[in-house]
């Protein structure tokens, strides 16, 4: 009989590795005459919940969709299956599997899982048991945690820019400096933050001394740092091009870092011991675990404190730039979907507020998210209003909509597309087939020179590459397979498509927000803006793709070479 196999391993030493499982799983397919036919790995993933852990909602899909007939799943222990905050999710999956007549092993449990009352007792207090480890570590890593911030030390994460990481002994001896990517060895060494880079700690000094001394905010601050190239603080190669932001210059004048402390348990972070609490950006201040001068520091508190005051009295009045958010609620339907032509960057929504005799004027607008964060040495500031953006772009959907002409056309284009899906499909299975063929012959050439004494260990490396691609190959040919085996009615996908074209008005007038960006998504392609012009091109698809006729009947977004003609909106606008 076939199997397939689960594995998963968080960061907790303690647990038993990936080769580790594999081994003892596999032990257990030789004596049981199992063949293991797929392998899924959740390497350093948390067992807290599922939608967290790819390979197993990637195990999940096979099971539901795979056209090979295994009959179990194996796992390592109940633990590996998942820690989950609820046990009862831990049989929830369990159950789901077994609607497809599959069933999960547990190798290494000294008890029966099959059907009877026993098992399932047994099953339940174990689940329970992996539940309560998880709870159980985090207090318990919590309260570790807290005993280091409070003596000063590192807890976790990068050094801030113009600090470096310095490794000490149980007794505060140094040890060395940690570069980017290196962390502690041993539980008894700690980390300490010490001064770093020369030219780093003079440019937060400068930061500090712009801003309270010479009177600039934070938006010149980071145009004046890229027009010097001076590096940003980003740990990764892309620093230099991306370059500061006002954000970071913020986030640079509002550490206590900098003067000599360190702040843990500051920010809210979703667990489960807090998920009860709300989710703002930082917790109550009588909640922070504060050590003063736990380093030296960059800039005195007398600097820091002035830069604090003058934060608070810059937003008790006149003119104030916030952002719109990121979230799916806020009020810019187009977002996400404009292109700065420029730089390749996004449109994002914003306003202005402006007070006078304590009433608020608002403007909204959509700017260059690159010029917003970065300044005019990164692109060119030009404010389109929301209004005029969002409205024109309903406007010309309307006219597309009422349209008989647009709309006997939607028909021939869903023929089009289903027999170009059709012919995709089979094209494609035809192709994967080959290349399976070719990597399961290529496995067998490793194992027959493995047999012959070479290199076990080198070759064994590339056998399990060569795995992997079967796999990933494998699970293309499901999905196309299913694509094409699809009965797909014309008339009904056409007719359903119309039938959702009615709804538009409806929703303009009476929607939520997030209904209304849902309908412009499924005609609008993308919004490219030309700044220099001052021109904005809308891409409106010939198809609108309503997500319950692809969902049923295989059907896809159109790229850019079924757009409709280019639109230009040629009207200009002053910021």
């Amino acid at each position: 009989m076939k199997a397939i196999a689960y594995c998963r391993c968080s960061t907790d030493m303690q647990e038993a590795s990936i080769p580790e499982q594999k081994k003892s799983i596999e032990e257990y397919a030789l004596r049981n005459n199992l063949e293991i036919i797929r392998w899924f790995e959740d390497e350093g993933r948390s067992g807290r919940n599922a939608e967290d852990r790819p390979a197993f909602m990637s195990m999940i899909s096979y099971v539901k969709n795979s056209s090979n007939s295994f009959k179990f799943v194996l796992v390592y222990d109940v633990s590996r299956w998942g820690r989950f905050e609820n046990p009862k999710e831990a049989t929830y999956w369990e159950i789901m599997i077994e609607k497809y007549g599959k069933k999960v092993k547990y190798v290494t449990e000294d008890y029966v899982n099959n059907d009877s009352i026993g098992a399932y007792v047994t099953k339940v207090v174990k689940d329970s048991e992996a539940s309560e480890f998880s709870k159980k570590l985090s207090k318990v890593s919590f309260r570790g945690h807290r005993h280091y911030a409070e003596l000063g030390y590192q807890v976790g994460g990068s050094a801030k820019y113009g600090y470096k990481r310095l490794l000490v002994d149980e007794h505060g001896n140094p040890v060395k400096i940690l570069e980017d990517g290196e962390h502690k060895a041993l539980k008894t060494q700690h980390v300490k933050l010490v001064k770093g880079d020369p030219e780093e700690v003079a440019t937060v000094q400068r930061i500090y001394d712009l801003y309270a001394n010479k009177g600039y905010g934070v938006f010149r601050i980071a145009d004046i740092l890229n027009v010097e190239n001076i590096p940003a603080p980003r740990k990764k190669p892309q620093a230099l091009t991306k370059g500061w932001s006002n954000s970071s210059i913020w986030n640079i004048l509002h550490d206590e870092t900098y003067i000599g402390w360190i702040v843990w348990n500051k920010n809210v972070y979703k667990n489960f011991f807090e998920k009860d609490k709300g989710w703002g950006r930082y917790k109550p201040r009588e909640e922070w675990i504060i050590c003063k001068n736990a380093h030296e520091p960059l800039v005195d508190e007398e600097t820091f404190n002035r830069v604090q005051a003058k934060t608070r009295q810059a937003f008790k009045g006149g003119y104030r730039l916030r952002g719109a958010g990121r979230g799916y609620y806020t009020p810019y339907l187009l977002s996400g979907l404009i292109k700065c032509l420029k730089c390749n960057g996004n449109y994002q929504g914003k306003a202005t507020s402006h007070y006078e005799d304590k009433k608020e004027y608002k403007y909204n607008y959509y700017v260059c998210g690159t010029y917003n964060m970065k300044g005019q040495y990164r692109c060119i500031k030009w404010n389109v209003p929301k209004d005029m953006l969002e409205n024109y772009a309903i406007e010309n959907i309307k006219k597309r909509i009422n349209s008989p002409f647009w709309v006997n056309r939607i028909k021939d284009n869903v023929e089009k597309r289903l027999e170009f899906i059709s012919k995709e499909s089979n094209t494609g299975i035809g192709a994967i087939d080959k290349e399976i063929n070719d990597v399961q012959n290529r496995i067998k050439n490793l194992v027959d020179a493995i047999e012959r004494g070479q290199d076990k260990d080198i070759l064994g490396d590339r056998i399990g590459e060569l795995k992997a691609k079967r796999d990933r190959l494998l699970d293309m040919r499901v999905e196309l397979q299913n694509r094409t085996n699809k009965n797909i009615d014309v008339n009904q996908t056409t007719n359903t498509i119309l039938k959702r074209l009615k709804d538009f008005e409806r929703v303009f007038e009476k929607g939520e927000i997030t209904e209304k960006k849902e309908m412009l998504r499924r005609f609008i392609l993308k919004i490219d803006i030309d700044p220099i012009d001052k021109k904005c091109y809308y891409y409106l698809l010939k198809t609108p793709n309503f997500e319950g006729v692809r969902a049923g009947n295989g059907f896809s977004l159109l790229n850019s070479e079924a757009t409709l003609p280019t639109i230009l909106l040629q009207r200009t606008t002053r910021a």
